[in-house]
């Protein structure tokens, strides 16, 4: 039996092996060094209780005073955001509400100037870079990719030679209206050995691409030129960002995602913001393209910085494995980024996703088989090379807020079983005989 994580933190629930109080904050386990990240996975099949958890966290942290942030695509956190004094902010055309994606994130103190400059240009790029490969389905060429940086450093003033010395605000009408700035390339295009005229003409879809979001299917949407804090309100307890209006076009849910999720971010990381609890649901849809998956594994990377906990999360590991064929960059980036979790809780998983789910995530045989009797409400949770088996608690209060799949079907032979049936079924399956021969469960 696993003495415990020895770190405070919310309560979860109860781990079933040894019986003790499950806690768990992922700020302080990242301090403490039992975690390398605090970024975290959750996975596990309709009706497992995934949600159940996510929203108890909300909460959980929110009464100690750590706030939160979502990109809602279901529609499933607007009863649970009212009920705590948060008002979900609708996006979709003819709302009302225009965002800026390319807003830039400020400095911290332990960044310099080149290195924050880096950082901004990078997450714009990738976005960019994503929406256009979105929207034309398929890699951008470098032609394309050249084109596109002039005129994001057109629009920044950074271009080589330029007066300005600080960045100039960016947005997605401003980049588009520099993508025919070749007067002012002629330096640059120069040094790349092509000619305005090839540049042109061999960058015209990912051009008309940005023209038509801009005036096409995000228009209204996220064409602002303006601060987000007017409609983002990082001082209430959270926000959510409401995707539900435009979820029945699948390119226009990932594209409206991924700059809902950069104006967002780009709030987030203030040097002076408060550890934050951000949610990636049905994040896999974004991962299927390469630049995104870099802006996320980028994100990452600064969340240890600025005290974000990024929750990414799915059905299944399958829809990891959907990104690219084996040795793919999009599978390298997609495996790198389950690489840069701390932690990870997976419920229950299907048969058939059982194989998948045990080489990424590397459990043992004993681990594995557990995943498929684990009763709705509990998880395998996985911290660096620890496991433990969670029923998660929920509160009276909390039982109406969050539960959305009470009308799943039990699975038989775990679901409808008695407790002390379920207890022997997962003595049986944790046998020391099982531990003996491939690891102990924790």
């Amino acid at each position: 039996m696993d003495p415990g994580l020895g770190v405070p933190g919310a309560y979860v629930g109860v781990d079933l092996y040894s019986r003790a109080s499950f806690l768990f904050d992922p700020w302080e386990l990242y301090r403490a060094q039992v975690i390398s990240s605090p970024n975290g996975l959750i996975i596990g099949e309709i009706g497992s209780g995934k949600s159940a958890l996510m929203k108890s966290l909300i909460v959980r942290f929110l009464a100690t005073g750590v706030p939160f942030s979502w990109v809602d695509i279901k529609d499933e956190y607007t009863d649970l955001a009212r009920e705590l004094g948060v008002e979900p902010l609708r996006l979709g055309p003819g709302l009302g509400v225009r965002l800026n994606p390319l807003t830039a994130h400020r400095r911290h103190h332990s960044q310099t100037e080149a290195e924050w400059r880096g950082a901004v240009k990078a997450r714009r790029l990738s976005l960019l870079e994503g929406l256009i490969h979105v929207r034309l389905d398929r890699p951008l060429s470098m032609t394309e990719r050249t084109a596109i940086e002039l005129a994001l450093d057109t629009c920044t003033g950074q271009l080589r030679g330029s007066a300005r010395s600080d960045l100039a605000p960016a947005s997605l009408p401003g980049v588009v209206a520099n993508l025919t700035a070749t007067e002012r390339w002629r330096d640059e295009l120069t040094d790349r050995g092509i000619t305005a005229t090839q540049l042109l003409d061999e960058s015209r879809d990912a051009r008309l691409a940005l023209h038509g979001l801009v005036g096409g299917a995000l228009a209204g949407m996220f064409d602002s030129t303006e601060d987000n804090t007017r409609f983002l309100d990082f001082d209430a307890p959270g926000t959510v960002l409401n995707l539900h209006a435009v979820r029945a076009d699948q390119a226009v849910t990932v594209m409206s995602m991924v700059c809902a999720q950069s104006a967002m971010e780009a709030e987030l990381m203030r040097p002076d913001a408060r550890p934050r609890l951000v949610g990636y649901d049905e994040a896999w849809l974004a991962m299927r393209y390469v630049p995104l998956l870099r802006r996320f594994q980028e994100q990452f990377k600064l969340a240890r910085m600025f005290g974000i906990c990024n929750l990414l999360a799915a059905h299944r590991l399958t829809d990891w494995s959907a990104v690219g064929a084996d040795g793919s960059e999009a599978a390298r980036l997609a495996r790198g980024l389950l690489e840069d979790t701390g932690f990870k809780i997976v419920y229950r998983q299907v048969e058939a996703a059982l194989p998948l789910t045990r080489d990424l995530l590397g459990l043992t045989d004993v681990q594995t088989t557990l995943l498929r009797y684990l009763r709705k409400g509990t998880g395998m949770w996985l911290l660096d090379q620890r496991a433990f088996v969670v029923q998660h608690w929920l509160s009276s209060i909390e039982a109406p807020w969050v539960q959305t799949d009470s009308r799943m079907r039990p699975v038989g032979g775990v679901d409808d079983i008695s407790d002390d049936e379920w207890d022997e079924l997962l003595d049986d399956q944790a046998s020391p005989k099982a531990a003996r021969s491939e690891g102990e469960l924790s």
